[in-house]
Formats: structure tokens, sequence, C-alpha cells
């Protein structure tokens, strides 16, 4: 079970973690969509106007009839900007299979005649992308998730899907770029706490999954942004001395003790290009929005 091999694995660190893929059951996914909502999380609204801009571009970039495939596809509210006639074929992806089915039967009314796939893969890991023939492949990693690898893992991610999607296709990455520190905090620390909310779920997956019972009230959430790895760090605190098992193995906090359960890390153009063709990607062309908070980037396999 990779949920209790995760687990165990990062909570048994002098560091604690939990990879931030597992905030998704069916009810992360509802309050990371209230979050995008926010006025103080920027990367969505930011990420919408670059592709409002590009979306009339598209048949002009793309020649013939296209497949789009989204990873971490969610409430598929982004890709809706940029189907059109020629897009025959979309396959959502998500960790959450539930909500990324409710999403597909929304957009399949919008969209009737567009044959769509949903799937419940990993997309961390190297994984197979269903094969439509004579259909040019343009796969969407949206919404900055290329920032929430830890230990340089988007190389190996960013090879993996260059192996997936196979030669000559296409890959759309969301890139949060480097910028005020007070921006970047107050986006992850939303004054309506549904970012803690997201996080503090966590504690429900485990108590759900192993029959723990661990009190969410024992648990606090907080996010700092670190200028020396230009990143931010989402971390559960834990407010006392408690213990809990994943399955045989035992779990203890202290009191203040924290677990980093999010990493956003952020880049510049030119650190991001870099990993790019270091990853064997060619980069085509970059979007910025009008603040230059955010960067959409085109890459060729």
């Amino acid at each position: 079970m990779t949920l209790q091999k995760d687990l165990v694995s990062g909570l048994s660190k002098k560091k604690k973690t939990i990879p931030s893929k597992y905030h998704y059951d069916l009810q992360g996914s509802k309050y990371f969509e209230k979050i995008t909502q926010q006025k103080e999380y920027y990367p969505t609204r930011k990420e919408k106007e670059i592709l409002q801009k590009i979306s009339k571009k598209i048949p002009y970039i793309f020649k013939g009839p296209l497949s789009f495939v989204e990873l971490g596809s969610g409430a598929a509210d982004k890709i809706k900007i940029l189907i059109n006639k020629n897009v025959k074929f979309y396959v959502p992806i998500d960790i959450s299979l539930d909500f990324v089915k409710k999403s597909a039967f929304k957009l399949k009314k919008k969209y009737p005649k567009l044959k769509i796939k949903p799937l419940k893969i990993d997309y961390s890991k190297a994984f197979k992308i269903p094969n439509f023939k004579k259909t040019t492949k343009v796969c969407f990693f949206l919404g900055s998730s290329i920032g929430n690898f830890h230990d340089n893992e988007e190389k190996k991610f960013l090879i993996n899907i260059r192996k997936s999607i196979g030669k000559n296709n296409y890959i759309f990455v969301g890139v949060d770029l480097i910028k005020n520190t007070r921006i970047i905090e107050k986006a992850y620390n939303d004054r309506k706490g549904y970012t803690a909310k997201f996080s503090l779920n966590l504690i429900n997956i485990i108590n759900k999954n192993f029959k723990s019972r661990l009190n969410i009230n024992n648990f606090k959430y907080i996010g700092i942004y670190n200028k020396k790895i230009r990143s931010l760090q989402g971390f559960l605190v834990s407010k006392i001395n408690q213990s809990f098992f994943i399955k045989n193995k035992k779990i203890f906090l202290k009191k203040n003790e924290k677990i980093q359960v999010e990493i956003s890390n952020k880049f510049t153009v030119k650190s991001f290009s870099n990993l790019a063709k270091s990853s064997n990607w060619t980069p085509i062309k970059y979007w910025l929005d009008k603040q230059r908070y955010f960067a959409l980037f085109l890459l060729k396999s």
C-alpha cells in the first residue's frame, strides 16, 4: 500500500514529511477548489489570464486533431478555456477518481462530441498514456504543480512524462515565478482558512485509513516562504505530545514538532527553461501574465 509505505517512511524521519499528493481525496479536492477561488491565491487567476490569451492561438500552434491529457485535472475549469473543434479526446488524470469523474460528467454536457476517459493514476511516477491514433498529444500540467516536488524530483518527473507521451508531442507547464515574499505567503495562508482545512484534512485521511484517533484540534497549519531555497513550505504543527499507529508502526510527535505537508518551489524563467532542457524537453515558447507573477511554458518532446 503506497500510502502506508509513504507515511511510515516520511513520519519516521527526523524532519517529518507527508507527500502533498495525499491531500487529494474527495474532501481535499473540494477544499483545493475553494483555495483557488480565494482573492489571495493568485496562481489560478494569473494562469487563467494567460490561458485566455492563448486560447485563440491553439488551432495555429497545433495542426490537425488533438488529444488533451491533463495531469491533476481537478474540476477541469482551465482546460475548458482551450478546448476547440480539433480536440477529439480528453484524458483527465487525478489521484481522486470520484472527483475527476464528476468533473468529466459536467464537461461532457458542455462538449457532447468530446470523447472523455477519466483515469486514476499517481502521475508522480512513470505511467502509460492511452494511445489515440492520428492525433497529436498535448499534455497539461497546470497550477504550478511542477513546484510540488521534493529533492529535485521534478526533473525525474519531466523525464518520465516525456517517456509516457512519446516523441514529437507537447506539454504545457504552469510555473509560479519568484516574487515578493508577502504575496506568496498570503496566497498560502488565506483569511478564510481553506488552506489550513486542506492540510488538516490529512489527519482525517490518516484516521480513516488506519483507524487512528488523532484529534484534528491538536494540530495547526502554518505556511512559510523560505527565500534561501525559493520555496513555500507548509507544515502541520503538533500542539501536544502525542502518538499513533500506522498499522504496526508507532509514530511519536512532540509538542511543536512540525510535519512538512506542502512544498511549492518557485522559479525564474531561466531556471525553469534550464530544468526543461536538462530533462530532454525543448522549450518552444512561454507566456507571462501582466504582473509577471506566473508563466506558462510550452515544451516539445
